[in-house]
C-alpha cells in the first residue's frame, strides 16, 4: 500500500549517503593504489562499499515503493540512486580484476586516473547534498559543471593511457589486462558524470 502522508525527505538523507559512500571507496582505491599493497584486499574493501552502496539503493527504491507522494519526480528518484550506484560498481570491477589478474605494479596513468575519480566523487558529492535545497542552492549546477570537467580529464588521462600501454613494451597479455582496468576505471567517472546530467535535468524541471 502507499504511504498517503507528506513528502517524504528521507529520500535526501539516502541520497546523501549514497554520495558519501562514493567518495570513501574512492579515496580508498586511489590511497590503496598508491601503497601497492595488497589488491586482493583491495577488491575485498571495495567491496564491503559496494555492498554498502547497493543497500542504500534498495532502501531508497522500497520507499519509493512505499511512497504516496514523493519531493521529486520518481523517475528522477530511481534514476539519481542507480547512477550513483553505477559509479561503485565500476569501481569495485576495477579492484576486482586488478586482484584476479594479480597486478604487481601500478600504471602512472591508472593512479592519475583513480584521482581524477576522487575528484568526480566529491564534486557528485557536493552536489547531491544541495538537492534538498534545490530552489535556494546557485552552487548545484556548479558541482555538475565540475563532474562534466572532471571527466574531460578522465577522457584525456584514458586516451593518453592507451597510447602508453601500446608503447610500453609489455607483453600483451599484460596490456590487455591494463586495457581493462583503465577501462572500468574511465567508466567510473563517466557514471559520476551520468549523475551530473540526472541532477542537472532536476534542477532544469525545478526552476
Amino acid at each position: 500500500m502507499f504511504k498517503i502522508s507528506p513528502t517524504n525527505n528521507k529520500f535526501y538523507d539516502y541520497f546523501d549517503q549514497a554520495s558519501d559512500v562514493l567518495v570513501r571507496a574512492a579515496e580508498h582505491f586511489h590511497r590503496a593504489l598508491g601503497q601497492t599493497g595488497n589488491l586482493t584486499q583491495l577488491a575485498e574493501e571495495i567491496s564491503v562499499f559496494e555492498h554498502e552502496a547497493d543497500e542504500i539503493t534498495h532502501e531508497t527504491m522500497n520507499l519509493l515503493h512505499k511512497s504516496f507522494i514523493t519531493p521529486l519526480e520518481r523517475t528522477d528518484i530511481r534514476r539519481l540512486a542507480i547512477t550513483m550506484d553505477d559509479v561503485l560498481d565500476a569501481m569495485d570491477d576495477a579492484a576486482r580484476r586488478m586482484a584476479l589478474y594479480e597486478i604487481s605494479t601500478i600504471i602512472p596513468d591508472a593512479q592519475a586516473l583513480a584521482a581524477v575519480l576522487v575528484k568526480s566523487t566529491k564534486a557528485v558529492q557536493l552536489a547531491v547534498h544541495e538537492i534538498r535545497n534545490l530552489r535556494k542552492s546557485p552552487a548545484i549546477r556548479q558541482h555538475c559543471i565540475e563532474v562534466h570537467q572532471h571527466e574531460d580529464e578522465g577522457d584525456r588521462l584514458y586516451h593518453h593511457a592507451l597510447g602508453m600501454l601500446f608503447k610500453s613494451g609489455l607483453d600483451t597479455l599484460k596490456i590487455v589486462k591494463w586495457k581493462d582496468i583503465i577501462e572500468d576505471l574511465e567508466h567510473a567517472i563517466d557514471s559520476c558524470q551520468d549523475v551530473a546530467v540526472v541532477i542537472d535535468g532536476i534542477v532544469l524541471e525545478n526552476s
